[in-house]
């Protein structure tokens, strides 16, 4: 357990969930076009060592949107964990905003940390994220009960396990030259599919999230006023005379 030190300060997360959003929503779709572009693959034979390129335009022209789409998706995927990483932290750190006398069951980095151990990695992110959800409340409510995170949470996590798991299997099989190159390619078809399924849960856990910090924000007051603070009510202007003394 980790005791929460002096009350922090609250940082908003939004900008940053907003940006992880995008990245899961453009990832999904890129997700969807290699789907499409590796099923083709099974029925259009690529293009084989012995060929010249007129002889089956259509196998090259697939193997390359593969290869391509492969590219992008790594390009999209390292740049969704970083962000999704720095929301997950600010996120994580804010329930000491919320509630300071209250005890985490992580610090942040290791929240964040957690997720490249492995066999940690199997269980702990998802109790932090648990842990988000409940403790981004405010602390009169909070201690009242610890309600349990939306089905979108759990849901989230075992495709997201699926995911690596296939994504791992495909990899491998990528590499093994005793593999037919079909049976790769399905394996490959379903770890995208998987993914896919993962990213929209993802979506709807960062959304949750978000929106209770920002509602339990502005319950406990953690905006900031615009402005320099009002003068005192009774403080004299000048050139006006005062009721009590008459000066000017």
């Amino acid at each position: 357990m980790y005791p929460s030190p002096n009350p922090a300060p609250f940082n908003s997360a939004h900008v940053r969930a907003g940006i992880v959003k995008i990245l899961l929503i453009v990832g999904a779709i890129a997700s969807g076009i290699s789907l499409l572009a590796e099923a083709l693959s099974l029925a259009i034979p690529p293009l084989t060592d012995d060929q010249e390129l007129g002889d089956n335009m259509m196998g090259a022209a697939i193997t390359l949107v593969v290869l391509l789409i492969s590219i992008l998706e790594f390009i999209i995927y390292v740049t969704t964990v970083v962000f999704f990483l720095m929301w997950f932290h600010r996120a994580y750190k804010n329930l000491r905003a919320f509630n300071s006398a209250s005890r985490l069951d992580h610090s942040p980095g290791w929240a964040v940390g957690s997720f490249f151990v492995p066999f940690v990695n199997l269980i702990v992110p998802y109790r932090a994220a648990k842990e988000i959800w409940q403790k981004s409340w405010p602390a009169e409510e909070a201690l009242l009960s610890a309600p349990n995170p939306p089905a979108s949470f759990p849901i989230w996590w075992t495709f997201w396990l699926l995911t690596s798991f296939a994504g791992n299997i495909s990899l491998r099989l990528s590499f093994n030259e005793s593999v037919p190159e079909s049976t790769a390619t399905i394996v490959s078809i379903v770890a995208s599919a998987l993914s896919i399924i993962a990213a929209a849960f993802a979506y709807l856990v960062v959304d949750a999230i978000d929106k209770r910090q920002e509602e339990t924000s502005r319950k406990v007051n953690f905006e900031r006023p615009s402005g320099p603070p009002p003068p005192p009510a009774n403080m004299p202007m000048p050139g006006v005379a005062t009721p009590m003394t008459g000066v000017e």
